[in-house]
């Protein structure tokens, strides 16, 4: 292969990845293999993130059971390639504890600090002033991540993408009338009213009740 034609597949590479969630994950990860159900749940993904850009309050629930990839693509890489496409959107992630949040938090922010990542998205970057694990902020730009666990404290954050991931730990916690009551509640009370405008909600959960 010649030099030029290198050049020209890195190129579309590049723009293929810009556009597309699928081959930006094989991009960053080359071993990975995709299945059906990947592909169909990048696809949703992708329409989901071109929604919240147009402002239309999309909703969209994974549901699925455990190991089957949901939050490798959801919540590990997808925030990493929303904010490269909207580096100016405000992204809160909960899940049912912090550290689980926090262990989300941190593999997006590697991926923002890979020199990969900045082949494809080289305007967004972490801000050097705030890249705690708990919040971090994109350089130059308005963007932010906020992880927290259901029931924390997110007073006072915004909210283009809210990602619930696992907000129910099992199902001895999804066979509780109370545990589920307390999850609405905040829900209702807290995480919803920390949306933007237009705004999108993305949960990820195992089908613990019916």
């Amino acid at each position: 292969m010649s030099d030029q034609t290198k050049l020209k597949a890195e190129l579309a590479s590049r723009v293929l990845s810009r556009r597309r969630l699928l081959p930006f994950i094989q991009r960053m990860n080359p071993k990975y293999m995709a299945g059906w159900v990947h592909k169909d749940i990048c696809r949703r993904l992708e329409r989901f993130s071109d929604d919240v850009a147009a402002g239309k309050s999309p909703r969209l629930m994974l549901l699925m059971p455990p190991r089957h990839g949901k939050s490798e693509i959801a919540s590990k890489t997808f925030p990493a390639w929303h904010l490269g496409r909207h580096p100016d959107h405000e992204i809160i992630a909960c899940s049912y504890n912090i550290s689980l949040a926090m262990q989300f938090s941190r593999r997006v922010k590697l991926l923002l600090q890979d020199e990969t990542y900045q082949t494809v998205f080289p305007d967004t970057s972490l801000d050097p002033n705030n890249q705690s694990t708990e919040e971090w902020g994109i350089a130059g730009k308005r963007g932010a991540y906020v992880a927290a666990g259901i029931g924390g404290g997110i007073t006072g954050k915004g909210a283009h993408v809210l990602i619930i991931d696992d907000p129910i730990k099992n199902a001895e916690e999804a066979d509780s009338a109370n545990t589920r009551e307390s999850i609405w509640d905040w829900y209702g009370s807290t995480a919803y009213t920390r949306l933007a405008p237009g705004g999108g909600v993305l949960v990820i959960q195992t089908w613990w009740h019916d």
